[in-house]
Formats: C-alpha cells, structure tokens, sequence
C-alpha cells in the first residue's frame, strides 16, 4: 500500500509539473506555439515521460479543463441558487452564492483561466467550455425557479438567458484576471450583481 502511495504521489507530481509548465508556455507563448519539447525542458522531464502519461498537448489541457470544470460544478451544487428577488440584497455576496463562488474559484486557478478564456487551445477545449459555462448557468437559473424564489417571466428560451449570463460573468472574468485580480471575488461578485441585478431580475 506505501509503495502504491508513492506511486500514486509520484504521477500526480509528474502530471501537475506538465500542466504548470503547458500553463506557463501558453500565456509566454500562445499555445499553438508550444512544443512538446518546450514543455518537457520546462518541466525538467523527458519526452518519454510527457508520452507515458499523455498522447499530445491537447490531452494535457484538455485533462485540465475537465478538472477545473468539474471542480467548479462541485463547489456550485450543493450551493443556494442566486436569488434575483427584488427584496434580495444585490450589494451583498457570500460565501454560497454561486457567482461569488466562481470569481474566487478564478482567482485560485488563474493561470488556467486565463488560457480558457483567451480561447486559447485546439478548439475542441473552446467548445468544451462554452458548454461547461452555459450549461451551468442554465442550471442555476432552473434551480433558481425550482427554488420558488421568484418567478421570471422570459420572452426567450432559459438556454438563451443562460448564455448572455454566462457571456456577462465570463466576460467580467476575463477583464479582472487580466487587470491582475485588483478588486476581491467578494467585491467583484457585489458588483456583478449591482450591473446585472435588474436586468437578471
């Protein structure tokens, strides 16, 4: 069982070396420039390790993004749905509300981020995370209905709403981890909600 440990240790700190060094090339470099080869001497690891553990680059990153994107499904679940209440405090975030949630999930994976959101990637990862992005904002609005916490009259499918959310909050995202994260998730969640509040309601 150690030995298996040690192992398991050992792969885990291999793979995470390839990520933060296919990470760090990308935002240098641009990922369609990014060699094998650059990755590996980056990482201090050999080619014949980087092909034990994935077929190409787009693996590598693909593998990141199903991560962060399953992380962050997890850390909104269990969560209370966004209230859009006219009688809700839009100038108050906590610690379960969802869109807080993401900006300080953005903020502890910023690197990553910032990679998705540049489009940055084969485009199999760019479809992969506008799927990830407005499907989880459609289903936070459908829990917010289920929830009885208030009643949206829409003149245009959920899914559509959904995606112009998730475009707002991604685009705001984008523009705070490339401003160098200069306000905190609590303040950027507030004032997402501020802007968006009546709109959303």
């Amino acid at each position: 069982m150690a030995a298996s440990n040690r192992v398991d240790r050992r792969v885990s700190r291999t793979r995470r070396q390839l990520k933060d060094a296919l990470f760090a090339l990308i935002l240098e470099k641009g990922y369609d420039a990014v060699t094998i080869e650059n990755i590996t001497d980056r990482a201090d690891l050999g080619r014949t390790t980087f092909y034990l553990h994935y077929h190409d680059k787009e693996e590598l990153l693909l593998e990141s993004i199903k991560a962060i994107a399953d992380e962050l499904l997890q850390q909104i679940s269990p969560l209370q749905p966004v209230s859009w209440d006219e009688n809700s405090r839009a100038d108050q975030a906590d610690s379960s509300d969802p869109i807080r949630v993401t900006f300080a999930h953005a903020a502890e994976n910023a690197q990553l981020y910032q990679i998705i959101l540049r489009g940055e990637g084969a485009n199999k990862a760019a479809s992969r995370v506008h799927h990830i992005i407005s499907e989880t904002a459609a289903s936070v609005i459908n829990k917010t209905i289920e929830a009885g916490q208030v009643k949206l009259h829409l003149e245009v499918p959920i899914e559509i709403f959904a995606n112009y959310l998730a475009g707002a909050l991604m685009g705001l995202v984008t523009w705070w981890l490339e401003s160098g994260m200069c306000y905190t998730p609590d303040e950027m969640s507030t004032m997402f909600r501020k802007i968006f509040y009546q709109g959303g309601r």
